[in-house]
Formats: C-alpha cells, structure tokens, sequence
C-alpha cells in the first residue's frame, strides 16, 4: 500500500500533465485504491447537441480509473481496455468522476468509475484494464 507522500506526489505529477491541463481536469482527492476528479463544463467540451462530448467523458473515466490503479505504487501503468456506458447528457456545472480498484494480480489492476453531477445525477460507468509495466 502506498504512503501518503506517494500519495501526494502522484496528485502533483498528474496534475502537471499537459492533457489533464488543456481538459481542466482536477484531482480532488486520491487515497489507496481510489481517485475523485472534477471538471468544470466549459464551451470547449460541448459536442455538436451541446452537451458533454462523449470522449471528456472519456478522458475522465480513464483518468479516474488510471490515477486509483496507480495509487497503490505502480507508477508506470497503461491502459490495456475500457468498456463505457453513457447514461445521460450534461451540459453545464462540475461533473465528478470517481475511480476505484475492483480486483489486482501482479500484472494487471481492474477498475471501475462514475460520472455525476454535483447532486449525484449517474452521467456514465467504466470498467477499465491496467497493465502494470516494469
């Protein structure tokens, strides 16, 4: 399990990378196993039905599910399979994302995520496959 200055060293080196900057994507908290992101919906994240484009939902349910499968001290991972359900449409606020470890080998690390609104409102679910590399 990792300590809390990996812990905190994962959530600044995530935050300073350029992708996770130009979508304005934030972590909030990372713990052991578990992530919570946020992203405030602006203009540049509208589909052409002005709502969420399906790949910011995306990018949050592998961000979320990508930064709990390294929280536990595997830092060089990579995404190997991510299966989505959008379930509803957004078009402004801050929506979260939420990324939790359901099952880990040696090798590879299974997650799952949420999307929702700030009152709870369920936007989309994720499975996801890490592999661990060395």
């Amino acid at each position: 399990m990792a300590d809390k200055q990996y812990l905190q060293e994962l959530k600044e080196y995530f935050s300073d990378v350029p992708f996770w900057k130009h979508t304005g994507c934030v972590i909030e908290s990372v713990e052991a196993g578990t992530s919570l992101l946020s992203l405030t919906v602006a203009p540049e994240h509208m589909n052409g039905n002005m709502t969420l484009h399906g790949g910011v939902y995306a990018t949050l349910l592998d961000n979320a599910m990508g930064l709990a499968a390294r929280s536990e001290g595997d830092m060089k991972q990579a995404t190997t399979n991510m299966n989505i359900h959008y379930l509803a449409a957004v078009g402004e606020g801050k929506v979260y994302a939420r990324g939790r470890i359901v099952h880990r080998t040696k090798r590879t690390i299974t997650t799952e995520a949420r999307v929702e609104t700030e009152d709870g409102t369920l936007l989309a679910v994720a499975t996801g496959s890490f592999r661990v590399l060395k």
